[in-house]
């Protein structure tokens, strides 16, 4: 499977598809049992503590271009960088930069799923002493509505939304698509938007671009073995 751009291409989905039913499930074990909840207060008081409790005070008064273009990069860029990459790589007649895209977000996700399940850390806005709001509010709460089925409201640590920008520019380098640089800078904004916008811990940050980096180098390496039975493409 790891030779024909169709498998890689349903792995892709199947991990998105086991991410969204995740997050269901993970819901309905909160809500109707309370799954999580003392052990996620105690790790937002750490993580406060380990930002020598960072507060966003007057959050609410971020200048509207600021709460728009952070908007735009969070909820938009990612997906389109994705999707762009992915299509460039599928171009290509070796399957090797779209094996490494398509095992790199596989392993960043299996390696984030514990830490989603046994180490809930509510996103930031959601504790008082932060001061913090979801400042994608103030365009429209039908942004983070739009993403919530594939991002659960304690699921902060690693963030997802940072290892994978990770993964996707560092696959730009390493397999040197033309725009990659243009993909860093997109890249970078939206790893400061998880920031601005009140969603992510510094922690959560910083264990994202560590996960990310690791996915891809692994996914290269793996991609290697697993090419070296076949030399099919397509």
């Amino acid at each position: 499977m790891f030779h024909k751009k169709s498998h890689l291409f349903l792995l892709l989905a199947t991990v998105f598809g086991m991410n969204y039913v995740e997050t269901m499930a993970e819901n309905w074990l909160k809500t109707n049992y309370g799954l999580g909840a003392g052990s996620g207060r105690l790790i937002t008081v750490a993580f406060q503590q380990f930002e020598h409790n960072l507060t966003f005070e007057n959050h609410e008064a971020t200048s509207l271009i600021a709460v728009y273009g952070y908007s735009v990069a969070y909820f938009f860029f990612l997906p389109v960088l994705g999707i762009l990459v992915a299509a460039c790589l599928a171009k290509r007649a070796d399957v090797a930069g779209l094996r490494a895209l398509s095992l790199a977000v596989t392993i960043d996700y299996l390696l984030s799923l514990p830490f989603f399940l046994f180490f809930p850390v509510p996103e930031r806005w959601t504790s008082p002493d932060s001061a913090a709001i979801l400042l994608s509010d103030v365009w429209s709460s039908k942004l983070i509505e739009g993403i919530r089925p594939l991002s659960g409201l304690d699921n902060s640590f690693p963030s997802f939304h940072v290892s994978m920008t990770v993964v996707i520019v560092l696959i730009c380098f390493l397999f040197k698509l033309r725009f990659r640089v243009t993909a860093a800078i997109l890249g970078s904004l939206i790893v400061i938007s998880t920031f601005i916008l009140g969603i992510h811990w510094i922690p959560d940050i910083l264990a994202g671009f560590a996960l990310g980096t690791l996915s891809a180098f692994l996914a290269v390496r793996l991609g290697a073995v697993l090419a070296k039975p076949s030399l099919r493409t397509t």
